[in-house]
Order: C-alpha cells, then structure tokens, then sequence
C-alpha cells in the first residue's frame, strides 16, 4: 500500500555497514574517467521546502509520494506525486482521510500550491486515468514541459496482496495540458515499447541536443534490480517515439530492442548535469528495506555511463525517527534550486498501513534536501572517505 514505486528491493548492501563509503574513481574533475568532483556536495535539510509540504493541511493533498517536479508556464510550478492521500489534517499530523487517489498534482505559484486530482473531495479518483478497465492504475516518474504540454511518464501496476503492487509491462506518456485557474487536463497517453521487466521514465535529464530518458529493469517482473536502459529523442520531440534511440553499449541505435542494460549499482531516479563541471550526477537510495538509509550520489562524463559507484552524501533520519519507516524515489529539481545548490526530494512511508499515516501523515510526505558544492581541496588524493552525518 502507498509503495507501487517501490518495486525493487534487493538485498544489496552498497553503503556498507559502517555508514561509510568510498569513492574509487579518480575524482578529478572534468579530466577524471568518471568526471567525480574533488570533493562531494554538502547535503543540508531545505526546511523551506518540507514546511511548505507539512503544511499542505487540505481540503485536499495531505501525503504522496514520488515527488518528481517541473515548472508551469506563467511562473507556476507542478509537483506529479503517485499514491496520493486526500483529505484534512492538523500541524501535528493527524489526519482525517477521504480517500486514495494513484496519482495527483500540486500545481500554482510558489508557495501557493493547489490540489489537483480527479473525482471529488469526498470521493477522490486519479488525476490520469488509466482506462484498461482492470483496477490497474498509473503511477507517475519525471515530468517536464515540452511544446506547452506536460509530459508525465507513467508505468502501470495492478493491486495484488502485501505492500506492494504488480508491475504490468505497461509504460507511457501522459500528455496534459496546463490551464491557467485549474488543474492540467489529461489529453493523450502515449505508449512505451519495453515489456514486462522495464519502466520508463525513472530519471529524464536534456542537454542541447537531445532528451535522455532512463528506464529501471528488473531480472523479473517483481524481481531484483538489473539496471537502466537509455533511451534519447532529439529535444523537442519526445512524443515521436518512432525516432527514439536506445543505447545498444558502444552506439545509439532506433529500436528499443537493441538496448542494453547499463550497470549502476543503484536505480538511478534523478540525473542532469554538473553544475559548473563536466558531466553528469545523479541521484539514488540504496533498493533495500535494510540499506535504504543513505542518498547517494553517481557521476558519469556522458548519459550512458560509465557511472562511478555510488557514494553516501546524506544519512536519513526518518528511518530511525518514524517506526517501520521507508525512503525512497529522491530526484533532483533544478528548477527550484538556488545558483549555488541543488535541491533533491526523497520520498518516505511506513509499513504499517494507513491507520499509522492516520496518526501522524509527516510519515508520507516528501522531505528535502540542498546539495551545495565544497570548495576543492589542493590535494590530488584519489580515493576520497564520506561519513554519513545524521544532520536530523
């Protein structure tokens, strides 16, 4: 319940069990073979952020998860977020809950977001129906706006028993349009080739040329993560998906079939560029109930890779503050992030059903980081030590 995301839990312990990590690329900037930085960003809670998130008090959006963001036309901005809690609550965190759309958007101004979903307050549905007629729904992966249309990727997951939905082979696009006084309107879905073992859309990052879209594969369908797929449309025209390339290891390729999977250790649900160095970063969250107590982040100087092992930048408090409590799905929102730090979402949730988000709905709201860059060392120490410091 609440997780659909969460498909993937392997038992892979990459943060160690000290709380450690270590960085063995050559960390040298725009000249090493994985473009690492020197030094690794200082992550510090952004408080603005997760006040204006705890805050959201309804009628309306009181909890989801998945958090992905873009900016709106006219100064607006969106956050698309999956299984969605709609309601009431009280500062303190007790809510009363109407209902559980699969999916939703906060949408407005900043700081003066609004709910948008499907159905009514008393009876909510999603925001982008899934119209198979089985009781499947979409969950929704990055968003952007391209062509004044929101693009929201989507994968689509069945209800089955435990805390966690099926994933059906189904991927898309969803297509909507933004409206000025209300919520974007649902116009088309676009279909993803893939199978029953891909999900698109997990990380989108554009440079000058073109789109990268990063898809999770699994070993099964319910099974271990294996890596990503990359996929790129030349920029602008992520909707011709006919003229899609896919990374096939050594060049890009049209046809989804001849992409490979790409090694990265952790799910990859955020990448863009460095900002002021060469290459790219990402973000992720070790897949595991057990390990998933870091953010992590991973360099590499193109979008297919190679990527650097991942490397522990933050520990999360949640996990030891809030009883049987998960974090998950963080991702970068440059648009929202100041010039000298970059702002990262995590996601967190508890198995222990709702009566527990009942009592305390802190417990599935997203919570927010700013990654801000040190100064270089002189040093040219190779192999760089990161202590995980609980700043909670």
């Amino acid at each position: 319940m609440l997780l659909s995301l969460l498909l993937v839990l392997t038992s892979l312990d990459i943060s160690g069990g000290t709380g450690a990590a270590f960085a063995t690329g050559t960390g040298a900037g725009s000249s090493g073979i994985d473009c690492s930085p020197l030094t690794y960003p200082t992550a510090t809670d952004d408080g603005a952020l997760d006040h204006l998130f705890s805050t959201q008090l309804g009628p309306g959006w009181v909890g989801g998860d998945a958090t992905y963001s873009t900016a709106l036309p006219g100064g607006r901005e969106a956050f698309v977020f999956s299984d969605t809690l709609i309601g009431t609550a009280n500062a303190g965190g007790s809510a009363r809950i109407n209902g559980l759309a699969p999916n939703s958007e906060l949408f407005g101004p900043m700081p003066h977001l609004r709910s948008g979903y499907g159905g009514t307050f008393r009876s909510p549905k999603p925001l982008i129906v899934d119209a198979s007629g089985h009781g499947d729904e979409w969950q929704v992966a990055s968003t952007y706006v391209e062509n004044g249309k929101q693009l929201v990727f989507v994968n689509e997951f069945a209800p089955q028993n435990g805390p966690f939905d099926r994933f059906t082979g189904r991927s898309g696009i969803a297509v909507l349009a933004p409206r000025p006084g209300g919520p974007p309107l649902l116009q088309s879905i676009i279909g993803l080739a893939g199978g029953r073992r891909t999900q698109w859309g997990n990380a989108v990052t554009h440079d000058g040329s073109f789109t990268y879209i990063y898809d999770e594969v699994t070993s099964a369908p319910n099974g271990g993560f294996s890596g990503m797929k990359l996929a790129r449309a030349p920029l602008g025209h992520s909707l011709g998906t006919r003229g899609w390339q896919y990374w096939d290891g050594s060049q890009w390729e049209a046809g989804e079939v001849h992409a490979v999977v790409i090694p990265t250790r952790n799910e990859l649900t955020g990448v863009m560029p460095q900002e002021g160095h060469a290459g790219y970063e990402a973000v992720s969250i070790p897949g595991s109930e057990a390990t998933d107590t870091t953010v992590d982040l991973s360099y590499a100087c193109a979008p297919q890779g190679p990527w650097s092992g991942p490397i522990a930048v933050y520990s999360i408090p949640q996990i030891k503050r809030f009883h049987h409590e998960l974090a998950y799905i963080p991702t970068f929102h440059p648009e929202l992030s100041p010039s000298d730090a970059v702002v990262v979402s995590y996601n967190v949730d508890t198995t222990d059903g709702l009566s527990a988000t009942r009592r305390d709905v802190h417990t599935y709201q997203p919570r927010f980081l700013e990654l801000e860059d040190k100064a270089p060392p002189t040093s040219t120490t190779t192999t760089v030590l990161v202590t995980n410091v609980d700043r909670g």
